[in-house]
């Protein structure tokens, strides 16, 4: 226990040890500053973070870096691994944990391939089991409280607070980062930070996205399509060097696929595409009895009450969702459900009869799909883009005979419009076949054959209320970061139907250290 108490309180020296560590060093560019927005979750949450390169005097740079963030369990195995590409302009990071997770500490452990140095931080994690269950967890301590951090008096930072905002102005020249967050003290934990340690990281896990195509003509296009999202990434062959850098900062993880057209757009063949092989690390192990106080208890009450509410008016309140999917993509030109067809036999039958602006001409012993514009009348010279169940090829061969019975839909993407989305892939159209789930995919060996790339993760914050009705029950009503440049910085933030005494917690860091001060919200802001 006592191990445990100076584990904690060293967490609140974190830059001033990070300074010190960084000096040891003489890459200014591989170390990294966490600060975490809890302390205490629930499986199934959303663990909302800063993370920042910093240089050798621990101050934030601008430099981009990639990094691995490992979520280890107390034995030191690797239970989850994420990668984020982040820098002072983009610090803002999420991680999701699984439902799964049993009750128990967990460390985030934040490391770009390559340091000598991992920052780590401590986290609790509950399993709703908790909820409903009599007794406590084996390895929960009813005595044990969390541990809050010392508040340092910082003399350059002022405030003037209003009922949904903040301005904070310093009077030092030095631009600092400050970290914010406005929430309910009896309801939710204070932000931990990071420590920077040496790291214990023994296996090079450097993202490589390597491709080899069939034609090494510099003028030729390269398409690498994520089958699991739906995009295209598309550059000239000449390119490749430079164009690998993005690649690897692709968002979300996806099978991927690629495949090489010459400059005309006329396909030459598949490119063959090595990504690198993801390894677990293990890490050290450490003490797992995590703090379940009445203070704790009363943090999990408010986590179950909101899960119930989310759970009656069945919205997603409070998650997060990834930026590609917020971004939408453009709707089909044409979709056909085939639950509204009947009399059709197969695929060939469909596209022959059904299907506007597409046409099947008969080629040796087999058959070809062809698309019209969707405007025009004249046929494509080759033909589209098929996707298959997600699965990407440009002839249907035998699949063409497919019992239309087993189709759930078909979509046509035949405009100027509609064929952006997937680059010179789609020059000539586009046709994608779902099928319905009772049926086995005839190309499922072939999609799990395909690379699997980890790419960086997208998560973001989904503030909205989805439904005017439904209870606004958040405990945290601001959760950032800026750079606080003198004189000044407004922040904003909206109110909450959670009744109670909100709290403006901050910290300031710089190469001196951290500098943590808290300020009570205005009356106003805490009446509902």
């Amino acid at each position: 226990m006592v191990e445990r108490i100076l584990n904690y309180l060293a967490v609140t020296f974190f830059l001033i040890n990070l300074g010190i560590s960084s000096a040891l060093a003489q890459d200014t560019q591989h170390r990294l500053g966490m600060v975490v927005s809890s302390s205490v979750f629930i499986s199934g949450d959303v663990v909302p973070l800063q993370i920042f390169p910093v240089d050798n005097y621990a101050t934030p740079v601008e430099k981009d870096e990639l990094l691995n963030l490992y979520l280890v369990d107390n034995t030191g195995k690797t239970v989850a691994i994420e990668r984020f590409s982040v820098s002072l302009g983009k610090a803002t990071c999420a991680l999701l944990l699984s439902e799964q997770l049993a009750t128990g500490n967990y460390k985030l452990v934040a490391h770009v391939p390559g340091s000598d140095f991992q920052t780590e931080t401590t986290i609790h994690v509950y399993n709703p089991a908790v909820f409903s269950s009599t007794s406590l967890p084996k390895n929960a301590d009813p005595d044990l409280d969390l541990l809050e951090q010392n508040v340092i008096d910082n003399q350059s930072i002022k405030f003037g607070l209003g009922s949904s905002s903040a301005k904070i102005s310093s009077n030092s020249d030095v631009t600092e980062l400050v970290v914010l967050k406005v929430y309910d003290p009896k309801l939710e934990a204070s932000p931990v930070f990071g420590t920077v340690k040496e790291s214990e990281v023994v296996v090079d896990n450097s993202p490589k996205f390597n491709l080899v195509p069939p034609v090494n003509d510099p003028n030729s296009r390269i398409s690498v399509y994520f089958l699991d999202q739906g995009l295209v990434e598309e550059f000239a062959w000449r390119d490749s060097a430079e164009y690998g850098d993005k690649l690897i900062r692709h968002p979300g993880s996806s099978s991927v696929w690629a495949f090489q057209s010459d400059n005309l757009g006329t396909p030459i063949g598949e490119v063959e595409s090595y990504l690198s092989a993801w390894k677990n690390n293990q890490f050290k192990p450490f003490e797992n009895t995590v703090p379940f106080s009445e203070a704790v208890v009363k943090i999990l009450d408010h986590k179950r009450t909101r899960k119930y509410v989310d759970q009656v008016y069945r919205t997603e309140f409070g998650s997060y969702e990834p930026l590609s999917e917020q971004s939408g993509h453009v709707a089909p030109d044409q979709m056909y459900l085939a639950s509204d067809y009947s009399g059709i036999a197969t695929l060939r039958e469909a596209f022959s009869g059904i299907v506007s602006k597409a046409s099947v001409k008969r080629s040796k012993n087999t058959y070809e799909l062809y698309l019209s514009p969707a405007n025009a009348g004249f046929r494509y010279d080759s033909g589209p883009l098929i996707l298959f169940n997600g699965s990407p090829l440009f002839r249907l061969g035998e699949l063409m005979e497919t019992p239309f019975h087993q189709i759930k839909s078909i979509a046509v993407y035949n405009s100027i419009q509609s064929q952006k989305r997937f680059g010179i892939l789609g020059r000539f159209g586009v046709v994608s076949i779902e099928m319905k789930e009772e049926f086995q995919d005839p190309l499922k060996v072939q999609k799990e054959n395909y690379s699997h790339y980890l790419g960086i993760n997208d998560l973001v914050q989904v503030n909205k209320k989805l439904d005017s009705a439904l209870p606004d029950l958040r405990p945290i009503l601001l959760w950032e970061s800026k750079v606080l440049v003198s004189p000044s910085q407004t922040f904003e933030w909206e109110s909450s139907d959670v009744p109670g005494t909100y709290q403006l917690w901050g910290a300031c860091l710089s190469s001196e250290g951290i500098s943590i001060f808290t300020e009570d919200l205005p009356a106003s802001q805490t009446t509902h």
